[in-house]
């Protein structure tokens, strides 16, 4: 009996681009606010005024707020489907020894 190929659950390979996203988002907001404490000490602030950095402080709450809500929305998704894209071989039941 050949092998079943085993199907890929679409929610996992959601999971991927939008956790990167979030990754970047985060580590872009982290960056910012320390440059921002840091810059009241220095009174130098390169990157003030990168149109990036300009964005986050905006909207970068709300940025991370929402992709984290995605993130777990994604998440939940693909546990609740796992069994559906994975499912368990049925096997027959042997018969009783005798």
């Amino acid at each position: 009996m050949p092998a079943k190929r085993k199907r890929i659950n679409p929610f996992y390979a959601l999971l991927v681009p939008a956790g990167f996203v979030f990754a970047v988002t985060a580590f872009a907001y982290g960056y910012m606010a320390f440059q921002a404490v840091n810059a009241v000490r220095s009174q130098a602030n390169a990157h003030a005024g990168h149109p990036l950095y300009r964005w986050l402080r905006a909207y970068g709450d709300e940025a991370m707020l929402i992709q984290l809500a995605i993130l777990a929305a994604l998440t939940i998704a693909a546990l609740a489907t796992d069994r559906y894209w994975d499912p368990v071989e049925k096997t027959e039941p042997k018969p009783p020894a005798t």
